[in-house]
């Protein structure tokens, strides 16, 4: 096994294992201890039926499942698949399903179709921004809390403040949070404000609350802290779902891209959506 940075702030490349063998105890350990770490790690070259993406997948934590009528423990973020997810546009910064009170804690996605043109996912590191926070910013979060709502983002391509249309009405999921939020595991503080789901902050009017999540923004995502991942058929990537946000530029619709998923952690109750989409005419 060989492993080099992928930036800086976050994320390992890992070579030399073959993922369709089980893997020795070592070998696991020394991947948890990177998964830690570092937070992302990146498989290149792998040829994994699902069964064998779900075998991986387990060493980080219990398999949840997905969907919303038939539970299964894999699925698909696909632009052309029925039974896929997200379909083509532009994906701003989140935590999936961080307007949860337990989102899931990590997540795996596996290139079953990529475009010839290319396609991204892109990471940012929630905890490398904590940590170097200026005092001055650090000192006004303390006490505050965040407010995570679900659908409240922006039309693609809007420039400016992205995440601020409120909450939609009192049965859509959300959650609050401290601003400076503990990691589950490692008990690294996590700057938890991201793009897709973070309306409000607490106890502050909407004006200072709308301004203060701006400049959080605006050191959240800076280059030292993202990486950006260039897909090629095989890769396998593994992250933590609440050290790192991730998002994507828009897929388009020319060419097939096809990402198999499979999450660790809780289920997550869908009933809300399920019941909302069986309602649609």
């Amino acid at each position: 096994m060989e492993v080099r940075q992928a930036a800086p702030e976050l994320g390992v490349v890992v070579t030399g294992l073959d993922l369709r063998e089980p893997l020795a105890d070592p070998v696991r350990a020394e991947l948890l201890r990177l998964f830690r770490e570092r937070y992302l790690l990146v498989f290149p070259g792998q040829e994994l039926d699902a069964d064998e993406h779900v075998a991986v997948a387990a060493c980080f934590g219990r398999i949840a499942s997905e969907g919303l009528a038939a539970r299964h423990r894999v699925g698909y973020v696909s632009n052309h698949r029925p039974d896929g997810t997200l379909g083509s546009t532009t994906a701003s910064f989140h935590v999936d399903y961080g307007f949860f009170e337990r989102p899931y804690e990590a997540l795996s996605l596996y290139g079953l179709e990529i475009p010839p043109r290319g396609t991204q996912t892109w990471f940012v590191s929630g905890v490398a921004a904590a940590r170097d926070l200026p005092p001055s910013l650090r000192a006004r979060l303390g006490g505050l809390v965040a407010r995570h709502v679900v659908d409240v983002a922006s039309p693609a391509g809007q420039s400016g403040v992205r995440v601020r249309e409120g909450r939609l009405d009192e049965t859509y999921p959300h959650v609050l949070r401290p601003v400076l939020w503990r990691h589950h595991a490692t008990g690294d503080e996590i700057l938890a404000v991201w793009e897709q789901h973070t309306d409000a902050l607490f106890p502050m009017d909407a004006a200072a609350s709308t301004a203060l999540i701006e400049e959080l923004y605006a050191h959240l995502y800076r280059p030292e802290h993202r990486y950006a991942h260039d897909w090629h058929e095989g890769d396998l990537l593994i992250w933590d779902n609440h050290a790192l946000q991730h998002g994507r530029p828009d897929v388009g619709t020319e060419a097939p891209r096809t990402l198999r998923r499979v999450c660790v952690g809780a289920d997550q109750d869908l009933s809300i959506f399920a019941a909302r989409a069986a309602a649609r005419p």
